[in-house]
């Protein structure tokens, strides 16, 4: 017995020295768990003077890009710089790592990107170049490219959340009335039906969803001009306010409709800020179009959010996450 417990303290041992480590950056750790830092939190490492220079200006503004479709300016992620000599284990559990290293050692601009180097799930982005000029030429080239596969990795996280918590309710009407698995937040638990359309929020009104459909026509149908008079058709129908007279609309000099393939298909990713007709309330929504080719029909699921003169990032981060977990033609189809 005293062999047999000497042999596992001596493989609990050797455990708890693989886990701590030193590995440098770029380096994957050889023992990895699971991301600690907060949603949204960017690492940057480099030299600190630099990236609070003219020179490193172009870096610094590519990693506090503002977010689309706000009513107001907020960054999409709370960047916390350190110098690159103080990058311990520490620092290895951040979800976004960006490390930029500007030495006469490289002979040309590189960029390097690796996921879930020290810890799960991670993205980490590597730029290397001789001189700074050189970091803004990948700035240039691949910026939105740099910020979307940050910001996707935290979508990542938040959907894995929504697995194991998320509305009911919400998941309940998507799969009868749509046929569709869908899940949101678990603080959306008021349902309003309505035609081809429901729409589900918090008590406090503060979290709203909504899934809407109609049939496919053409190409033409994934147009910034149509999502608009799309939805500002079902939301003058479904969503009214306290008055007669008031209803939700779009401001249509607000939006900004991008492309973006998920899972394999094409996504109309819409951003703006909705209003209320005859009223002053208002506040941001971010909108995925998608074709559900077997039924030959659009599904539009959006995420709106309302709560005047506070940050609405975090909320709208978190609905946006419940957008990407759409599954189509799972279930029946309410006729």
């Amino acid at each position: 017995m005293k062999c047999v417990a000497y042999i596992l303290l001596l493989i609990m041992s050797v455990g708890i020295v693989s886990c701590e480590e030193d590995v440098k950056p770029g380096e994957r750790r050889k023992v990895i768990g699971n991301v600690k830092s907060a949603p949204y939190e960017l690492l940057v490492v480099c030299d600190k003077s630099w990236y609070k220079s003219d020179s490193g200006k172009k870096f610094h503004d590519m990693v506090n890009t503002y977010m689309l479709g706000m009513p107001q300016n907020e960054p999409i992620f709370k960047v916390i710089c350190i110098n690159t000599g103080t990058f311990s284990k520490t620092f290895m559990t951040f979800g976004c790592i960006i490390f930029v290293n500007i030495d006469r050692k490289y002979t040309k601009p590189e960029y390097i990107k690796q996921r879930n180097m020290y810890a799960m799930p991670q993205m980490v982005v590597t730029l290397n170049s001789p001189d700074s000029k050189g970091i803004d030429e990948l700035v240039d080239e691949h910026g939105s490219e740099i910020v979307d596969l940050m910001e996707s990795n935290e979508i990542k996280r938040a959907m894995n959340l929504l697995k194991k918590s998320h509305s009911r309710i919400v998941s309940q009407y998507a799969e009868k009335k749509f046929g569709c698995e869908w899940l949101m937040p678990d603080m959306i638990t008021l349902i309003k039906d309505g035609k081809d359309f429901f729409w589900a929020s918090s008590g406090d009104n503060v979290y709203n969803a909504c899934m809407y459909s109609y049939p496919w026509t053409s190409g033409s149908t994934f147009t910034k001009e149509y999502f608009i008079e799309k939805r500002d058709s079902f939301m003058r129908k479904n969503i009214e306010g306290e008055e007669w007279g008031q209803y939700v609309t779009t401001n249509a000099s607000s939006v900004v409709s991008k492309e973006r393939m998920l899972d394999g298909h094409y996504v109309q990713e819409v951003h703006g800020i909705w209003e209320m007709e005859n009223d002053l309330m208002a506040g941001p929504f971010v909108s995925y179009v998608q074709l559900d080719s077997l039924n030959q029909r659009i599904i539009v699921t959006e995420g709106f959010v309302y709560l005047p003169n506070k940050e609405k990032k975090k909320m709208v981060h978190s609905l946006e996450a419940g957008l990407r977990t759409l599954k189509m033609g799972i279930g029946p189809k309410e006729n």
